[in-house]
């Protein structure tokens, strides 16, 4: 039950996190979905520091883990919204900004964990 709970906490922490950047982007009213693609990137980021540094270096025990990693990004992160907005960039005639679209996440998510583990290495190789 209590590991229920800790992913409970964590996803709702990421949601909240979600809906902030969501909320950020809204003043502009971006015809780009920059809102999913930035939590996808920072998940992905938070998401490397805590496999590295928090896994390979201080030895973050299963419940920790469970909020940082299953919770928390798996709350912040949005293949479900990433997915629908590019579905509706094809619907509105936009192919090249869903292309765009699915490149980008994909480069940026990628990276985000490549920067999260050399984050996660520098922070506790010093």
């Amino acid at each position: 039950m209590k590991d229920i709970v800790l992913v409970f906490i964590g996803g709702g922490l990421g949601s909240l996190a979600r809906f902030a950047v969501g909320k950020f982007y809204m003043q502009w009213q971006p015809g780009f979905p920059y809102a999913t693609l930035t939590s996808n990137f920072l998940s992905c980021l938070v998401f490397g520091v805590v496999v590295i540094a928090g896994v390979q270096k201080l030895n973050l025990n299963y419940t920790l883990k469970l909020l940082l990693v299953t919770g928390f990004c798996g709350g912040f992160s949005t293949y479900s919204a990433f997915t629908f907005e590019t579905v509706e960039l094809f619907k509105n005639g936009q192919h090249n900004m869903a292309l765009i679209n699915i490149m980008v996440n994909f480069a940026l998510s990628v990276l985000g964990l490549y920067i999260g583990f050399l984050l996660g290495r520098l922070a506790f190789s010093l």
